[in-house]
């Protein structure tokens, strides 16, 4: 029996793993943008060292610095603070942040070729800006980024001469040439691009399939098929994980089971008997939370409650006899159910073998007057309130083990 809400987190769970792989992506590509203009901006300095000293420099110095060294980077400086200070936003989505730094990404790739355009081959940078969204498996963003690109090139190409070396395309035919064959790249990656989007996404769909059927095939070896209470094993593993962790905030383990159950199956059937088994467990897990309800066998149940008082836990197995009081069965209305609870105070240190016996025996002394509780305080001077005192049975070894495998 698959837990209610076992699929759902699961699905979120990997979703939300995905969502930090998206995270790390989205600081490199910022990381990326930041590298490119501290690149750019160290190869304009050992350019302007290079033309200082030969005989290409058509203007001063100083002009040379300003033009294609300080303005250049200075505002592609800029666009990385400005994508910098929106993915630390954290009320800031994650696509938004996606769509920013992917966008000024292409408008820094649009200041150097602007300032550069003499040399055409620079059209690659928007070659790499469109590749570096793929990984957001976003068709719009990867689309609008191919856009901004294609027209970046246009404008800048066509309309721009910030750099007076450029030959236009329309005084030279192989820079034409050169030209269509850039928008051709270009264009050419942008359909690349959503090609991969669309095998990444098919890839990712698949991925979260099989994570999700996985652990469901995992977890389903931990509930119990009948009543979707956590099974035998699932109780194994809590109590070894209680063993090893030891913590030191209070801790009940209490064992639970219906009166007189043998007498349900004989008169009403195990039909009957099934449909109360489901509801006991459903009162506990309503009342308990569904962590915290083990079926250890037949119409025995396990609780195992944290941060709970044995005073506090007696309140909750009140509430919970109550409860049941107000169960009525289809087709068996005059069948009331009832159950006995026994429970003990676990103490930092106490084995899982030593929990199961005191509880049991706590359990051994409601049963003898069934629809009760008693607490297991043997360990303690102190009486527990004005409960019974359940003492283990004197024929059982206090050194003897007790396995629930």
């Amino acid at each position: 029996m698959e837990h209610p809400t076992s699929r759902t987190l699961h699905v979120e769970t990997i979703r939300s793993a995905l969502t930090r792989i998206v995270e790390e992506w989205l600081r490199l590509h910022l990381r990326l943008a930041a590298a490119l203009v501290a690149i750019s901006f160290l190869v304009e300095i050992l350019l302007a060292f290079l033309i200082v000293n030969s005989e290409i420099l058509t203007t001063t110095i100083e002009r040379y610095i300003v033009k294609f060294i300080l303005i250049p980077s200075g505002i592609s400086g800029i666009f990385v603070l400005v994508a910098l200070f929106t993915i630390q936003a954290k009320r800031t989505s994650h696509e938004t942040k996606a769509y920013t730094i992917s966008l000024l990404f292409v408008l820094i790739c649009f200041i150097y070729y602007s300032a550069h355009s003499a040399f055409i081959a620079i059209y690659a940078l928007y070659v790499f800006a469109i590749f570096l969204t793929t990984t957001y498996a976003n068709y719009r963003l990867t689309s609008l980024t191919s856009l901004l690109s294609i027209i970046s090139l246009i404008v800048s190409e066509l309309f721009l001469f910030w750099d007076v070396d450029k030959v236009s395309v329309f005084a030279d035919s192989n820079r034409m040439v050169e030209f269509l064959v850039a928008l051709s790249v270009i264009i050419g990656c942008s359909i690349v691009a959503s090609v991969t989007i669309h095998y990444e996404r098919r890839k990712n769909e698949a991925s979260l399939r099989r994570e999700v059927e996985r652990e469901l095939m995992k977890e389903s070896m931990l509930f119990d098929e009948l009543t979707g209470a956590y099974n035998r094993k699932a109780l194994h593993d809590a109590l070894q994980l209680l063993e090893e962790t030891a913590p030191a905030e209070p801790l009940v383990f209490c064992i639970a089971d219906i009166d007189h159950f043998k007498s349900v199956n004989d008169l009403y059937g195990h039909q009957i008997g099934d449909t109360c088994l489901t509801e006991f467990s459903c009162v506990l897990s309503e009342y308990l939370g569904e962590s915290a309800v083990f079926r250890y066998g037949g119409d025995e149940f396990c609780l195992i409650m944290r941060n709970t008082t044995a005073t506090e836990a007696v309140k909750r197995c009140e509430q919970i006899q109550s409860r049941l009081r107000r169960v009525v069965l289809d087709g068996v209305p005059e069948l009331k159910v009832t159950a006995s609870f026994g429970m003990t105070e676990y103490d930092k240190g106490d084995s899982a073998a030593r929990l199961f016996r005191e509880a049991d025996a706590a359990l051994y002394e409601a049963k003898t007057v069934r629809n009760a509780i008693r607490v297991f305080i043997g360990k303690s001077e102190a009486p527990l309130g004005s409960f019974r005192v359940a003492t283990a049975n004197p024929c059982t070894d206090p050194n003897a083990s007790v396995s629930i495998d």
